[in-house]
């Protein structure tokens, strides 16, 4: 199990931060939701940590998102997405990031490699194009991590943890905000959650266009169960089916 090590409340300001914990998570998780646009079956999403990998000589671990519609919806809007990130073992700043997204006929390819030492990243853009090196102010996350680190945290229903995220060409930090505790039923089963609600200013999970709330276990797993995106073309929900929790 991986040690986080986090900072203590901050008190009357409202902004709570991550104590020390053990990762909710191991290395085999596999979570498997359903994608619905409003109530129409859309798609497949998954949610995986596929193991330990050594990435310009840091111990990192591997962490995949994927998404794809159903035949049906291809023909109307296909969809095929994969996000990966390489998160550092030791800090938990993010090593290497990916994102090939296929949405319709919109396409979006990026590859990240950051330096946090030196405080710079390696952005390309576009596949077979030249990076680009960006400053960066260490340690940054990228989505992926950020939402991984959040299962890490102590949350505290009406407060907000803070994360210093990057994605391409912005860097800020992600306010997650705690809602309420919420018991919501899913294919995979009945859970008792804690409803947050991160304020995205890039894309990631899903591409920014409207609100995101995400309905975590209220456990030592914070296993997301329940997804809801509003967009603008309606709702997207993600609802879990079945989970592998990996090598406890």
């Amino acid at each position: 199990m991986l040690v986080i090590a986090g900072l203590s409340n901050a008190g009357s300001t409202g902004v709570l931060h991550a104590e020390v914990i053990q990762a909710p998570y191991v290395v085999g998780e596999r979570l498997h939701f359903k994608i619905y646009f409003e109530f129409v079956l859309g798609g497949d999403a998954t949610m995986s940590v596929q193991g330990i990998e050594e990435v310009n000589g840091r111990r990192t671990l591997h962490i995949v998102s994927e998404a794809k519609s159903t035949s049906t919806v291809d023909m109307m809007y296909k969809v095929r997405d994969k996000i990966e990130s390489w998160r550092d073992i030791e800090t938990e700043a993010s090593i290497k990031y990916s994102k090939r997204l296929r949405e319709g006929k919109w396409k979006d390819d990026k590859l990240v490699i950051y330096d946090q030492e030196a405080g710079t990243a390696l952005v390309q853009r576009k596949p077979n194009q030249p990076p680009d090196t960006v400053t960066i102010v260490p340690p940054v996350m990228d989505i992926i991590s950020a939402f991984y680190h959040v299962r890490e945290c102590s949350l505290e229903v009406g407060k907000s943890i803070f994360i210093p995220l990057h994605d391409i060409d912005k860097q800020y930090m992600l306010e997650v905000k705690v809602l309420r505790r919420e018991r919501v039923e899913v294919p995979a089963g009945t859970f008792d959650c804690l409803v947050i609600e991160p304020q995205l200013q890039s894309s990631g999970l899903f591409r920014k266009e409207g609100s995101l709330q995400i309905w975590m276990t209220d456990d030592r797993f914070r296993m997301p169960v329940l997804m809801q995106s509003k967009l603008y073309f309606g709702r997207v929900w993600a609802k879990l089916v079945e989970y592998t929790r990996g090598q406890e």
